[in-house]
């Protein structure tokens, strides 16, 4: 994994095509009522549809990076021992004009097993010829250290602590839909383990003055 500005690893063309483009059909329209809506300006326009949401294709997935064989594989990549795949968030997520997510870094604890850590994200991206002005980057560092375009079959898998700061601020620019799959990764935690509670947004008024 790349360490700076935390440790971080982004792969292309990891998952067959194919695969990815059966699950991006199986993606509701933006307007169904199904989807999770957020009321925080800080994530104006995302939606997230868990398993009530999926089609066949997106339920084997997310059963095939949750399973044990796969987290091994991720124990390997990172050297974090004792990963379990969370059940409760992630899922598909959706975000359309206008919308954004604020750089931030997750909570921490995970919300029925306190003695649980939150460790790795891995995030999918299912837009394909998606081009940096339409917004919707993914960057990751306190300042945007790093910038990864949402181009279809990429992956980005980061270790989340105190300090990975990430988010896709630019809004979404035109009639365009930047789609997602997610997997969270939990372990026990650790004596020396930063605890967060809640989300921590960056103060951005902040981060314009100076």
């Amino acid at each position: 994994m790349t360490p700076e500005p935390f440790p971080h690893v982004v792969r292309r063309n990891w998952w067959s095509r194919d695969t990815l483009r059966a699950i991006t059909a199986e993606f509701p329209p933006y307007d169904d009522p199904r989807w999770t809506h957020y009321p925080m300006h800080q994530e104006r326009g995302k939606k997230a549809g868990d398993r009530r949401l999926w089609g066949s294709q997106t339920t084997d997935w997310f059963e095939y990076v949750r399973s044990r064989h796969f987290v091994r594989h991720l124990e390997q990549m990172t050297g974090i021992k004792g990963l379990v795949a969370d059940e409760l968030g992630g899922g598909m997520h959706c975000t359309g004009e206008g919308g954004r997510l604020g750089m931030h870094t997750d909570f921490s604890v995970h919300p029925q097993r306190p003695h649980m850590t939150r460790r790795l994200n891995l995030l999918v991206f299912l837009n394909e010829g998606w081009q940096p002005e339409w917004g919707g980057c993914l960057y990751l560092g306190r300042e945007r250290q790093v910038r990864i375009v949402p181009e279809f079959n990429t992956t980005v898998i980061f270790e989340t602590s105190a300090r990975s700061w990430h988010g896709h601020p630019d809004p979404i620019a035109g009639d365009h839909l930047r789609r997602s799959l997610a997997c969270y990764f939990y372990a026990p935690r650790q004596a020396a383990d930063e605890l967060q509670t809640t989300t921590i947004w960056q103060d951005e008024n902040a981060r314009q003055v100076g």
